[in-house]
């Protein structure tokens, strides 16, 4: 198989269920592998529904339950959009994008809202539009460009101060998180996987195999591969591969999301009236309008503290609401005083350089491990579990962007793209190519 087979092949595939993108790549059915996934989130269940689909027996093991708020993949909403400098992240957002909604009329559900996206540029975040810009036209992704002037006069309720260009993308909006996952997760029964409530960790490694998974009731289950998407967890039950000195650190940080209440009676900032928004400055801030049943979505971009995902506390924390505040004042000067409706603590498990992870263990082929997403990763499961059940069933990693290695070269560490320009954090993490507002 060449090795991006998956983005070449899986991404033109037909969308019909008993034709998945794996046998469409011309996968034969593998009725007799088994695969444990241990993690039910965005990755995990994705990948778990495309391996059932596919014909493996898989067994889907999650410590809580979908979807659940301690994960990453839990909360409300998060963003669903294209532009990103990387053409890779553009195809596979377009994959995604194009699952979900065939997921929606398929499951009868509504977790895809296409109200758009709307990216407003200052002048730090100038070089990153430049070249999303060039990589949503390579792909052939619907866009358009709009001055400051333009935006004002379509979307009246946005202050302008400091934007220098737009750029929007209508087929773009939000997802329901909680609810896909839940979904998929019931898709993933039907399609007749095992599903197992419990926690688990790693069993021995031999002769460059992994044997079994040990659960919290001293069971062990057994099974031909295991694939470990398990978020801010990763760094935990694999030290040796994520841990502080290795070569591949993960870190996990605490992102604070802000619901505020619109006006009552009033509609202009619900998402009948506005887009997704993300403001590029200095920091990224992003939000989602209101949408009747949640508020008015705020949050930060920037990495916040390091935390441990079950221990840290999820108190709201003042000095944090008020930098949402400030963000109000500036581009939704309505909502300068709206009540606090909410908060909820978002964890960005982060890469050093923000690309996610799809590789075996350095010693043991059949074991995966599937992570980082950087809190830009929620959007892609569907093309991410594509990506990994063929890298499962083909015994070889799909996609090299993704190693571990990153240069080819066994645990010799990720590379870090250089920017020459002094453009501001912000726009240095977007000009690498691998996010736009992480937290989405």
């Amino acid at each position: 198989m060449k090795r991006r087979r998956l983005l070449q092949g899986l991404l033109a595939a037909p969308l019909v269920w008993p034709l998945t993108g794996l046998r469409a790549a011309g996968l034969r059915p593998e009725s007799g592998r088994q695969v444990v996934v241990v993690g039910a989130g965005a990755f995990g269940g994705w990948t778990a529904l495309r391996l059932a689909q596919a014909g493996a027996r898989v067994t889907l093991i999650e410590r809580w339950t979908p979807g659940h708020l301690l994960s990453s993949s839990g909360g409300d909403t998060r963003v669903i959009r294209h532009m990103y400098a990387n053409p890779l992240y553009v195809r596979m957002a377009a994959r995604s994008l194009a699952m979900y909604q065939q997921a929606d009329e398929q499951w009868r559900q509504r977790l895809l809202h296409r109200i758009g996206v709307l990216f407003l540029g200052q002048s730090t975040g100038a070089a990153f539009f430049e070249a999303g810009q060039a990589a949503l036209d390579a792909v052939g992704i619907a866009h358009h460009k709009l001055s400051a002037t333009g935006v004002a006069e379509r979307w009246s309720q946005l202050g302008m101060e400091g934007i220098e260009q737009a750029v929007f993308e209508p087929q773009a909006g939000y997802l329901e998180a909680r609810r896909a996952c839940q979904a998929v997760h019931a898709a993933f029964q039907a399609a007749g996987g095992r599903y197992i409530q419990a926690q688990a960790v790693p069993g021995p490694l031999r002769a460059q195999r992994l044997g079994s998974i040990r659960l919290d009731d001293n069971t062990a289950i057994e099974a031909d591969d295991f694939v470990f998407a398990c978020g801010p967890w990763l760094p935990k039950l694999f030290p040796e591969v994520f841990g502080a000195a290795s070569d591949a650190p993960l870190s996990v940080t605490r992102q604070d999301v802000y619901y505020f209440d619109t006006p009552p009676g009033e509609s202009s900032h619900t998402e009948t009236a506005l887009p997704v928004w993300a403001d590029f400055g200095e920091r990224l801030w992003y939000g989602i309008p209101g949408t009747g049943t949640r508020g008015f979505k705020v949050a930060d971009d920037t990495h916040g503290d390091i935390i441990e995902p079950e221990s840290t506390p999820r108190s709201v924390r003042p000095e944090h609401v008020e930098l949402a505040r400030d963000t109000l004042r500036r581009r939704f000067p309505a909502l300068a005083d709206a009540p606090l409706q909410g908060v909820q603590l978002c964890q960005y498990t982060n890469s050093p350089d923000g690309d996610f992870i799809v590789d075996q263990h350095p010693e043991a082929s059949n074991l995966w491990l599937v992570g980082g997403g950087s809190g830009h990763g929620f959007k892609h499961g569907p093309a991410l579990g594509e990506l990994v059940a063929e890298s499962v069933l083909e015994g070889v990693p799909a996609e090299p962007a993704f190693a571990l290695s990153r240069s080819g070269n066994p645990r010799s560490g990720f590379r870090v793209t250089q920017v020459a320009a002094p453009l501001g954090d912000a726009a240095t993490r977007y000009l690498t190519g691998v996010r736009t507002g992480r937290a989405d």
